[in-house]
């Protein structure tokens, strides 16, 4: 009658640590959702073909490289030229900014704030605010007030 709560900690269908899983099963998976994504897109497809005639695509198509059913070679040959010649633009104005930009941290550096300060804007006692500082994973107890009372350390494994 009182179906048995699975334990979440250990329950085996959550993937906590992708990384022990074996590398062909993860390659795997990583396949299989390039397959739906790809499926989702293609079905996507004839809304997206509707969309590009009734907006004119077929006609730019046309006017760029069949006017009158023939093949313009300027706007063959310019395209393509002009498609490189922007994206070399476009890297080399970012490998300049990099290279310009490299080592240099360009924030202000900011101050340390102080346990009492953290304690005090938390509504804490600075012991508090001390082992809250020290713990790695910690559950924060709070009173009605919403104000930090005690916590409780979480092992990690």
């Amino acid at each position: 009658m009182n179906a048995a709560k699975p334990n979440r900690r250990y329950d085996s269908r959550l993937i906590r640590k992708t990384r022990q899983q074996p590398r062909l099963q993860r390659t795997a998976w990583g396949f299989v959702t390039i397959a739906f994504w790809g499926f989702y897109f293609y079905l996507w497809a004839p809304l997206i073909t509707a969309l590009s005639w009734l907006l004119g695509g077929r006609l730019a198509f046309l006017q760029l490289y069949e006017y009158k059913q023939k093949v313009d070679p300027f706007i063959v040959i310019a395209l393509p030229v002009m498609l490189v010649c922007c994206s070399l633009l476009l890297i080399t104005w970012a490998e300049y900014n990099r290279m310009r930009f490299a080592g240099k941290d360009r924030r202000n550096p900011r101050q340390d704030v102080s346990l009492e300060e953290i304690a005090h804007n938390l509504g804490a006692t600075p012991a508090l605010a001390q082992q809250l500082s020290a713990g790695k994973s910690v559950t924060l107890h709070m009173d009605d007030h919403a104000r930090p009372i005690g916590l409780t350390e979480q092992r990690l494994e």
